[in-house]
């Protein structure tokens, strides 16, 4: 049984409202976005860790993170406070972001490497547990700001926008400030603590800028086993099984892509002074063509627009392949501009998706749970870039022979090292960019099916039963749950 509140009239979401919900993303985007590009090569080339142990240290941290995200999902569901269920982690949030986003780049000296492992788990498994605790209520939010489809489509789009801009602010500025430095050891040190700021700060306007309308909250009759119960059911729904397998694929492809980037431009093209220039280039385009998406998926539906945007950067990416010491800035510079105008897509659609998955489980339970799916999001993000995409690229580094330059920058890999470099660079990040083009082909949540959803869901709250359904209904049930609508838990 459930607590129920009836959903309030709605109020009216104002430009300030969007920018204030949107600004929280910084963090989101920003900080996975570094953590991506320069932790691996923080942690090899400064701090002069094996490669493989650099790529474990966030794997093993999925450890936790495994019972730390379905467990805040289930906590922010149930919570009950004067600010909501959601807003209130993000002014609790804002001193642990500063504090465990500046520890993972201190530089320690160790002589064993077991004791530098250890240092960089444990900062590891902080900072992932304060993105728990903020980034699972965040993302629930969006469903409860709003009901209106396009509505929630242009929140996640003000929340992209501004997680692109971290990312870009990030991509230009983190390696200047770096290099400003005598040392790379205390330029990472300062780089970390004025980011952990610039990611800190906005969750106070995220929380003076939203609000939450009163909806179900389950009661906690079970008690913690509930928990896992609760996390286990949301894999029933066949529309979120097919919206992960496409979230997996375009993020399981942008981490492989931005870890070894550096590697990439440094080893292989012996150009490092263009990882700001090619980063700012992606980034910039990413940003510009978020719109373009938004619109497609508005117009065409979520999946069409997703395809779209990966055939282009599956393209692009193919052609890094060609390029060589030879290859101009300018080329590079083209080439990273599709690579932006591709992945725009692959970053936002899943997002975008989320408030429109909660709906179908609505469908399916008469419950509100979009915290525990914001918390299965955010539990297989890490697990993407943590548990496996990092892991597998260090392990990688270490098969190919490559060689660290944290004793010695004067180190040039081996041809063979090279070579292998460069095709993984290529290869892997397509493989999940092509199986996620295949996938979407499943999706069909367009804009008129949500409506037709959205009807069904009305109509069983008002006490419509499963046999007095349509046969278009019966359809459109089974495409989007999985289950005919006697089988639905609703009606269990």
């Amino acid at each position: 049984m459930a607590e129920t509140k009836s959903f309030r009239r709605e109020k009216t979401l104002g430009t300030w409202n969007y920018i204030a919900y949107g600004s929280g993303d910084m963090y989101g985007g920003g900080s996975f976005f570094i953590v991506s590009t320069f932790a691996m090569y923080f942690l090899v080339n400064v701090v002069g860790l094996n490669p493989f142990l650099a790529g474990l240290i966030p794997g093993l941290g999925k450890i936790w993170d495994a019972l730390s995200d379905p467990l805040m999902g289930y906590i922010s569901d149930h919570t009950r406070s004067r600010f909501g269920r959601r807003r209130i982690f993000f002014l609790i949030g804002v001193i642990p972001i500063i504090a465990t986003f500046s520890l993972i780049w201190f530089s320690v000296s160790f002589d064993s490497q077991l004791a530098i492992f250890l240092y960089y788990f444990f900062t590891y498994i902080l900072f992932y547990t304060t993105t728990t605790m903020v980034m699972v209520p965040y993302f629930a939010l969006s469903a409860e700001i709003t009901k209106d489809f396009k509505k929630r489509n242009r929140l996640t789009g003000f929340r992209m926008g501004f997680s692109m801009f971290g990312t870009l602010l990030a991509g230009v500025a983190v390696q200047p400030i770096i290099d400003a430095f005598s040392t790379a050891q205390t330029g990472h040190l300062v780089m970390g603590i004025i980011f952990s700021v610039v990611f800190a700060v906005p969750w106070i306007f995220v929380f003076l800028g939203t609000w939450e309308y009163p909806v179900s909250i389950p009661k906690t009759a079970g008690g913690k086993l509930d928990i896992f119960k609760n996390f286990k059911t949301i894999f029933e729904n066949r529309a979120f099984r097919i919206h992960i397998a496409m979230y997996i694929c375009s993020y399981a492809a942008m981490d492989i892509m931005m870890a070894w980037l550096k590697f990439y431009l440094q080893d292989y093209l012996n150009k490092p002074g263009f990882i700001t220039l090619g980063l700012g280039t992606i980034l910039i385009t990413q940003i510009a063509a978020l719109p373009v998406y938004v619109r497609l998926a508005n117009t065409r539906g979520h999946a069409f627009a997703y395809r779209t945007g990966l055939i282009i950067w599956t393209a692009a990416i193919f052609f890094m392949y060609f390029h060589g010491n030879e290859t101009s800035f300018l080329i590079l510079t083209i080439n990273c501009f599709f690579i932006g105008a591709g992945l725009s897509a692959g970053v936002v659609i899943p997002f975008q998706l989320l408030p429109f998955i909660v709906d179908v489980d609505e469908l399916m339970t008469g419950e509100n749970r979009a915290g525990t799916y914001s918390g299965a999001m955010t539990l297989l993000r890490k697990l993407i870039q943590g548990a496996l995409v990092l892991p597998l690229l260090g392990l990688l580094l270490n098969i190919i022979g490559y060689v660290s330059h944290s004793t010695d920058t004067t180190v040039i890999q081996s041809s063979a090292t090279i070579q292998s470099l460069r095709i993984l660079f290529v290869l892997l990040p397509i493989i999940f960019m092509v199986t996620g083009i295949f996938v979407s082909k499943k999706f069909i949540l367009t804009p008129q099916n949500h409506k037709k959803l959205k009807t069904l869901t009305k109509d069983f709250d008002d006490g419509k039963r499963a046999e007095q359904c349509s046969q278009e209904e019966i359809s459109l049930c089974k495409n989007l749950t999985g289950e005919t609508p006697e089988k639905l838990k609703r009606f269990s």
